[in-house]
């Protein structure tokens, strides 16, 4: 029952402009809430019982990141997703694509004008299926992660962060048609690595790059804006 909700809380995220990308931002000029738009490329090793599956997943979407008190800051973001896989006899030669939808919470340890240290608790859920003439199939997943990071600002318009943590996926391949199968998967890394450079393009403005590696190879572009 609580995957059937996902597709209302997609419908939810985006209707308010829908976690922001990036960094938290500590120089917000009292700004509270950060809207971004983010496409993001990874590729994530999914263990199918004893058999690597490579998987391709982008995304497009939208986020939001609200502060809700002086060190709390929680997120939600949503949007499309699409994803190819190798040496899977049922998705070979086939893009699925769907949803993403997920939530932050983002809490400060220590904050100054020029650093910051941070965690964050990341919970998200994924959907995609292909309709074939004779055959369908649909691969759902969550996603969990804890990690921690720290940002340094190297000049008034350009900060470095990066960090690492602890993540869990848990999904599940259902199969209809000639072939008639359902497979559980989980990823097959677990530990999370993360860099990147985010640049203030103006008092509000954020464009940014992110590359992460273990449980998934992800390269992010977003671009932030703060209100």
């Amino acid at each position: 029952m609580i995957r059937h909700l996902f597709p209302l809380l997609i419908f939810l995220s985006i209707s308010r402009l829908a976690d922001a990308a990036g960094p938290p931002t500590i120089d917000d000029n009292g700004n509270a809430v950060d809207f971004s738009v983010r496409l993001a490329r990874a590729k994530i090793p999914l263990d199918y019982g004893g058999q690597d599956i490579d998987t391709t997943t982008r995304w497009l979407g939208l986020s939001l990141r609200e502060k809700v008190s002086k060190h709390v800051t929680l997120g939600m973001y949503g949007g499309y997703a699409y994803v190819t896989q190798t040496d899977n006899p049922v998705t070979q030669g086939v893009e699925m694509n769907g949803y993403h939808a997920g939530f932050t919470l983002i809490g400060f340890l220590y904050t100054s004008q020029r650093a910051s240290l941070y965690y964050t608790l990341d919970y998200a859920y994924q959907k995609v299926d292909h309709k074939g003439e004779s055959q369908a199939v649909v691969i759902d997943w969550f996603d969990s992660r804890a990690e921690i990071g720290g940002l340094v600002a190297l000049t008034g318009q350009v900060r470095l962060y990066g960090g690492g943590g602890y993540g869990y996926l848990d999904g599940e391949e259902r199969v209809s048609g000639t072939v008639n199968s359902t497979k559980n998967f989980k990823g097959a890394e677990r530990v999370v690595g993360f860099v990147g450079l985010d640049l203030k393009t103006d008092p509000s403005g954020h464009v940014g790059v992110e590359a992460r590696a273990g449980m998934a190879r992800r390269v992010e572009i977003y671009f932030k804006r703060s209100y």
